[in-house]
């Protein structure tokens, strides 16, 4: 049997086949290195087959992956390999029930500089992703109980997986989850954004409901989930949202919302404001708008205005010249 090839060779080999796919045999060249003794060899190969939608890899994804939860705290320390591969076979819509529900119930605690953490924790949102994708009977039963997962990246899978399953019962798992304060902003951010996806219609005003939170990190998380749905009806409930609220950081995460919808109104609001009010709310408008500073028409009106209010051309330096 052939030596298998170092690390540093085969992540050269594997780079090669990314690079000039054309040229290669996937089946023959890059499938070996998906059970490459290296858990990084393994990641790269599983990467590669994700990037090149190497769909006739698949059944050889599955085997690494089952292959590797053998004995996954040994062969994959901080389930690099594993989430690669769980990844790839997501992305090339594979229904492989059997990766994902191992991968779903995966936990792997690792020693750190402070008490053991759970590398397992993003697989397992992945592997309900996975699940919820192929539209298994049984994927909201497992996101259900993720949703109450120890790990927030195990949380906030679940509640990405729950859009993904399409399910209208899925509407109302989201809006408890969002109720309910999660120790992790960011869960209950993926819950605004996940509802925009699902039930986009029935969602804006519950999402914007949050505009009020007590909370400002939940407050700027419903903010920005609204803008980056570019939903044409968003647009008045930030407005609303801005013309209430007095906090200045609110005000202007809510500009940076509005930018993000990426509509012709956003766009005239905050030029208004630019040209209108004072020099520090006008600078929160100013950047706001730096994310349309490729748009040639938008950034010549932003300049032909700053032109007129010489305190606000250092924000324009920084912001835009950067």
């Amino acid at each position: 049997m052939a030596k298998a090839p170092s690390t540093d060779i085969a992540l050269r080999s594997i780079r090669a086949i990314r690079d000039a796919p054309e040229t290669y045999d996937l089946k023959r060249d890059l499938a070996p290195f998906l059970r490459h003794k290296s858990n990084h060899v393994a990641a790269a190969a599983a990467s590669t087959a994700e990037r090149l939608e190497a769909v006739a890899l698949a059944q050889d994804l599955a085997e690494a992956f089952l292959e590797l939860m053998k004995d996954p705290g040994k062969r994959d320390p901080g389930c690099e390999a594993l989430i690669a591969l769980a990844k790839a076979l997501i992305r090339m819509g594979e229904p492989a029930a059997r990766v994902y529900f191992a991968g779903v119930h995966h936990v792997q605690m690792e020693g750190s500089f402070g008490p053991p953490i759970d590398a397992a924790a993003p697989l397992r949102g992945l592997c309900a992703q996975g699940l919820a994708r192929m539209g298994h009977p049984d994927a909201l039963q497992e996101c259900v109980t993720l949703l109450a997962d120890r790990e927030p990246a195990a949380r906030a899978g679940a509640v990405r997986a729950i859009a993904d399953a399409g399910l209208s019962e899925g509407v109302l798992l989201l809006r408890l989850k969002a109720l309910i304060p999660d120790a992790n902003e960011q869960v209950t951010a993926e819950c605004f954004a996940s509802l925009l996806r699902l039930a986009p219609g029935l969602s804006l005003e519950f999402v914007a409901d949050f505009l009020r939170s007590h909370s400002d990190e939940i407050a700027e998380a419903a903010a920005f989930a609204l803008g980056e749905s570019h939903m044409q009806a968003a647009f008045p409930l930030l407005r609303k949202a801005w013309d209430e609220i007095a906090q200045p950081e609110r005000k202007r995460a809510l500009l940076h919302a509005i930018a993000l919808l990426r509509r012709d109104e956003a766009v005239e609001f905050l030029l208004a404001r630019l040209a209108e009010d004072r020099d520090a709310a006008a600078g929160d408008a100013l950047a706001a708008l730096s994310s349309y500073g490729r748009d040639e028409s938008v950034r010549k009106r932003v300049e032909e205005i700053v032109g007129k209010r010489p305190a606000l051309k250092g924000v324009f330096e920084r912001e835009f010249r950067a």
